[in-house]
């Protein structure tokens, strides 16, 4: 399908004894495993190419105080031409950096600081790669191959996903390769990349204080829309244990593509797997019986259409309202997890009951990766 599935990003890790992000507020409580995986070390995630001949997108965490004076105080330079940087983020949780030169094709960004000097090379547009397509991206670590295999296989057969832009967060249970070769064998994809990006998730728990440290994600959303995404005819926001489902007939994509907003808001439920059954998603056809816990939504929209130019966000777009649609959504498979965050399997003593919409979205389009 593809000869080059596997991309790096062009990004720029400070050296130690150098500087460093400041703490957030909060951290001195913190316990060590949160401290641990606070990034203070990274200036940019990504720095690639943009649409626009001379200007280039520098992405990564939020730039503060310590980074802030750093930048200002450097020379910056596009392949040695003296270069302009602009911020121009939409978020507190990333910085989206335009950096402007009258040098056409720039390949190398060169920055000059009284403390250190280094060049990034400029990670090129993909932009025209996923053109016209409809295109689906998460960010996966460690998630187990045949998970990532019957998400892929479900969206392409079930949405008509046609694109994947998949970032692997520094997985330790395979390499990219394998990523690369599980979606190769999915029939019906015209493109796709496996993202490597090793960098700090952020750290983990509750709490608006842990919560607002955690960059990476919404560093991935500003570096898909604007590398690689930003010309796909739709994108699908899933994660590896997210569903989509929709009508019969029709497509989350067809129903964004249609809608005043360009925009599609999937309110999400918790499913559950029958006792004893594989975890694998098909297994994931019980609900909890009662009112269901209510789970963040995710999306589905026209990158060029009435919200072009806007960031994109976990659960939808900044002041935008919820734009759903009756019987649109996605299921959320409980045990389709690492427990990486939580311990998933604490939802055993609930009552749970038989959803037959969940059987037929999940067990009849999965039962063949099932057997």
């Amino acid at each position: 399908m593809d000869s080059q599935p596997i991309t790096p990003l062009s990004f720029c890790v400070m050296p130690s004894r150098s500087v460093r992000r400041e703490k957030p507020g909060g951290y001195d409580n913190w316990d060590n495993k949160p401290r641990s995986a606070f990034d203070d070390n990274t200036l940019f995630y990504d720095v690639f190419q943009s649409a626009v001949p001379g200007t280039v997108y520098a992405v990564g965490p939020p730039v503060k105080r310590s980074f802030r004076r750093f930048l200002k105080s450097a020379q910056i330079t596009l392949d040695g031409t003296a270069a302009t940087m602009n911020e121009i983020s939409q978020s507190r949780r990333a910085s989206l950096i335009e950096i402007t030169a009258p040098v056409e094709d720039p390949r190398v960004l060169g920055i000059t600081h009284p403390q250190i000097c280094f060049n990034v090379a400029i990670g090129p547009s993909q932009l025209q790669r996923y053109a016209g397509l409809r295109a689906m991206f998460t960010l996966t670590r460690n998630n187990t191959l045949d998970w990532v295999r019957d998400w892929a296989r479900f969206h392409v057969e079930t949405q008509g996903v046609e694109a994947i832009v998949l970032y692997d967060n520094a997985s330790d249970h395979y390499g990219n390769d394998a990523l690369a070769e599980v979606l190769d064998q999915v029939s019906g994809l015209k493109a796709f990349n496996v993202v490597s990006a090793p960098f700090q998730y952020g750290p983990i728990g509750l709490g608006r204080e842990l919560t607002s440290a955690r960059y990476l994600q919404f560093g991935v959303f500003e570096i898909t829309r604007l590398r690689f995404l930003l010309k796909a005819t739709g994108v699908l926001n899933m994660d590896i244990d997210e569903m989509a489902y929709s009508p019969k007939g029709t497509t989350v994509f067809e129903a964004a593509a249609n809608s005043k907003a360009g925009f599609l808001t999937l309110p999400g439920s918790w499913r559950y797997p029958e006792p004893g059954a594989p975890l694998l998603h098909a297994s994931h056809t019980l609900r909890g019986a009662g009112e269901e816990d209510e789970v963040y939504p995710k999306w589905c929209i026209v990158p060029d259409g009435p919200q072009q130019g806007k960031a994109w966000r976990t659960h939808g777009i900044k002041g935008l309202p919820d734009q759903e649609q009756e019987g649109y959504g996605f299921f959320h498979c409980r045990m389709i997890s690492e427990s990486w965050h939580y311990d998933r399997s604490e939802y055993t003593d609930m009552t749970l009951e038989a959803d037959p919409l969940a059987q037929s979205v999940l067990g009849s389009a999965l039962m063949g990766a099932a057997a």
